[in-house]
């Protein structure tokens, strides 16, 4: 089973969100912190996942999308203001962080209730 990239929603991960590994498609960082808080940057990515979005989603070329062994994932959808409802619960501090990033695999934003 694949997982998607949060960032791009190409389904290229091979374990569930917070897995750290790096997106073939968009270089994201799979950060559980930063998924959690999608408008934080400086965790495992210098750019908030926000940010990584909008310049990344832009750039993705037409190639990608038709490559076979390649799909995003159907139900993904980009970020909306709205996902980034967070802002007072983000973490100041590397302790914060670090106690945000422990505990159960975040859903994903595109699949809360």
């Amino acid at each position: 089973m694949r997982f998607p990239c949060p960032a791009c929603g190409y389904l290229v991960f091979d374990e569930p969100p917070g897995s750290y590994d790096i997106c073939g498609v968009c270089g994201w960082e799979d950060d559980p912190v930063q998924l959690r808080h999608p408008c934080m940057g400086g965790g495992a990515n210098k750019p908030s996942l926000w940010e990584c979005q909008q310049a990344v989603l832009p750039t993705l070329s037409t190639e990608t999308a038709s490559e076979p062994d390649v799909q995003r994932c159907s139900d993904w959808r980009p970020l909306e203001e709205k996902d980034c409802h967070d802002i007072d619960d983000t973490p100041r501090s590397g302790r914060e962080y670090f106690e945000s990033a422990g505990g159960d695999s975040p859903a994903y934003y595109w699949r809360r209730t």
